[in-house]
């Protein structure tokens, strides 16, 4: 009885397989032929897309921007208001005043009282704009290539007692990239064993 039990489990195992595998082909074979007929939509990444009409529009906007103009005269000048924006905590803000996530205080504060006074006096903003068009398709018969394009923009805007304390920092720029991995990149070994039990 044993015995047939454990034959029986074999041969419902050996028919999950084959299922997978008849399916992996499958999949392949149809990914192969669109391969030749051209690329896969792949999708999009969009930001705050609709705020300005181009990259050089709101370029222009930033540039237009000077320190000791008031924090309402800012929102005001890039057709924004505050709640657009991300507020930034005091690590944000020391980074974007002294170059990047680890930044320290430089040391020509005198005393600890002096660093926290200028901290405190300080209030930061940042506005994402992005949009990033994806295209998949075939390099090869088992290799996917995608394809990126678009735009992937930051601003960010320190306050110094309520007026611009230095030009806005525009991050980013132009997204045209291009990568690419092999189906077996994709393949998780764990699915083939929930699919097999």
């Amino acid at each position: 009885m044993a015995t047939a039990m454990s034959v029986f489990a074999s041969l419902r195992f050996h028919k999950k397989t084959r299922t997978l595998l008849t399916f992996c082909l499958a999949l392949i074979m149809a990914l192969s032929i669109s391969g030749c007929t051209g690329t896969l939509p792949g999708g999009s990444d969009a930001v705050n897309d609709s705020l300005y009409d181009s990259n050089a529009n709101l370029k222009e906007w930033v540039d237009s921007l000077e320190p000791g103009m008031s924090k309402a005269e800012v929102f005001a000048r890039l057709g924004r208001v505050e709640r657009d924006f991300s507020r930034l905590d005091r690590g944000e803000i020391v980074g974007t005043l002294f170059g990047g996530k680890d930044a320290g205080i430089p040391i020509h504060f005198r005393t600890e009282e002096d660093i926290m006074h200028f901290l405190n006096s300080l209030e930061g903003y940042r506005l994402a704009y992005k949009r990033v068009k994806r295209k998949h398709g075939f390099s090869s018969l088992i290799r996917i290539q995608t394809d990126e394009k678009g735009y992937d923009y930051e601003i960010s805007l320190i306050f110094k007692n309520g007026t611009l304390y230095q030009k806005p920092f525009l991050a980013g720029g132009v997204v045209n990239e291009k990568s690419s991995k092999t189906l077996f990149d994709y393949l998780n070994p764990g699915s083939f064993i929930s699919a097999a039990m």
